[in-house]
């Protein structure tokens, strides 16, 4: 638990130097300011992901609510509605 915090200020820091002080920086194929905003994104989508687990919501991926949102997995409220129609 406390590793995933961690974790996801170290990725939030990371990219926020990356995104501050070597915006223009090229060297071949690398750019320092993209890099840094996708690495800020990973490390609020981690530090989101451990908020919700320590609320104490069932553990759920990103991909899951992805999913539930476009139809292709089951959503939760899926056995109350098939036990109201028997």
């Amino acid at each position: 638990m406390r590793f995933k915090l961690i974790l996801g200020l170290t990725l939030i820091a990371a990219g926020a130097v990356l995104a501050l002080f070597f915006w223009d920086f090229e060297y071949r194929w690398f750019q320092g300011g993209p890099l840094g905003l996708l690495l800020i994104l990973l490390g609020v989508i981690d530090l989101g992901d451990e908020y919700r687990r320590s609320k104490g919501h069932r553990p759920r991926t990103l991909l899951d609510d992805i999913r539930d949102d476009f139809g292709g997995g089951k959503s939760r409220n899926n056995g109350d509605q098939d036990e109201g129609r028997r």
